[in-house]
């Protein structure tokens, strides 16, 4: 069988690293290997990795921190492996997860990006996501408009592609590498490049093999960044189309400037962005102005369980069988 590399980037995490690890290891898929990028000096996760060696696991320290997506690209660049599978340092993984992934990856003739869904693990609730699937033709449905404009009117966001559930054929990584240096966004920005570039079919096993533990308050290598950088990255690279763009600007720049307790009057300059450069709709408009004033970001409740108990009755059309 292929080898698949299981890239980790982590920095300062070594317990969480090792939780990673250990659910690689207990893959019933067994031709693979782990390539841990640890992310700038980190003498106590190197310490907890030289305590628990194994023939399969391969790690390489950065003389500084590269940052998320370079992490990425330097494990991709180590990896030996012809399909390589990504997976955070605070996520894990379910035992069948590559088997059931590589089978469906083999099935298919042109190379793919095969996800999973996964336990979206919320500090008081747990959801199942995503809601629906990514689209299996990039041709006929743009991804841009998947991820954000997929979206009900209560602010549900059906559409994700969780990176800890990536499984993709190295050159795909090699040919479109991560972008360096970016701070926030990093999965997005591959996937808006990278689908439409290399017409990449999503393939997803509908059913959840990964645990996202969403924590907001979480030390992830790509967790902090100010709303601004995101509303500039998502204007400098015509990656969105315009519909989609306004829902992104809406619901996603407008709701991490809440968050980040914003003044009201941020609130008028994301709207201004979004009606300059993105094309507006009756839904779109309703989730500007839902986002920063009747959905409080961060705050899971009812809305939560309620999205969860969709997700669940609502069949995927076009699923992976």
């Amino acid at each position: 069988m292929p080898t698949v590399s299981v890239v980790i980037p982590t920095r300062n995490r070594p317990a969480m690293a090792l939780r990673a690890i250990d659910s690689v290891l207990a893959q019933t898929y067994q031709d693979l290997e782990v390539v841990v990028i640890i992310d700038g000096p980190d003498p106590a996760t190197i310490a907890a990795l030289e305590a628990a060696p194994n023939s399969r696991v391969r790690f390489a320290q950065m003389p500084s921190s590269v940052g998320g997506a370079e992490a990425r690209n330097q494990g991709i660049n180590r990896a030996t492996g012809e399909w390589v599978a990504l997976l955070d340092d605070d996520d894990e993984w379910m035992p069948t997860k590559l088997e059931k992934q590589m089978e469906l990856a083999l099935a298919n003739p042109k190379p793919s990006l095969v996800v999973t869904r996964y336990f979206d693990q919320r500090p008081n609730a747990t959801l199942i996501q995503p809601g629906s699937p990514p689209p299996t033709d990039p041709e006929q449905t743009q991804i841009s408009e998947y991820l954000f404009m997929n979206t009900s009117w209560l602010g549900f966001r059906r559409g994700f592609v969780q990176t800890s559930t990536w499984l993709a054929p190295r050159s795909a990584f090699l040919e479109v590498p991560f972008t360096k240096g970016l701070p926030r966004n990093q999965e997005t920005d591959w996937l808006l490049r990278a689908v439409p570039r290399l017409k990449l079919p999503i393939f997803t096993v509908w059913e959840p093999l990964a645990i996202f533990h969403n924590e907001m308050t979480k030390g992830r290598i790509t967790s902090v960044t100010d709303w601004r950088d995101t509303l500039n990255w998502s204007l400098g690279k015509g990656l969105f189309t315009p519909r989609a763009l306004f829902f992104f600007i809406a619901f996603v720049c407008g709701p991490t400037a809440k968050a980040q307790n914003e003044p009201l009057g941020v609130f008028f300059e994301v709207a201004r962005a979004a009606f300059k450069f993105g094309r507006p709709s009756l839904k779109g408009i309703w989730l500007l102005f839902a986002g920063w004033f009747v959905f409080p970001y961060g705050r899971f409740g009812l809305r939560t369980r309620l999205q969860n108990f969709m997700n669940l009755r609502r069949p995927a059309e076009g699923r992976a069988k």
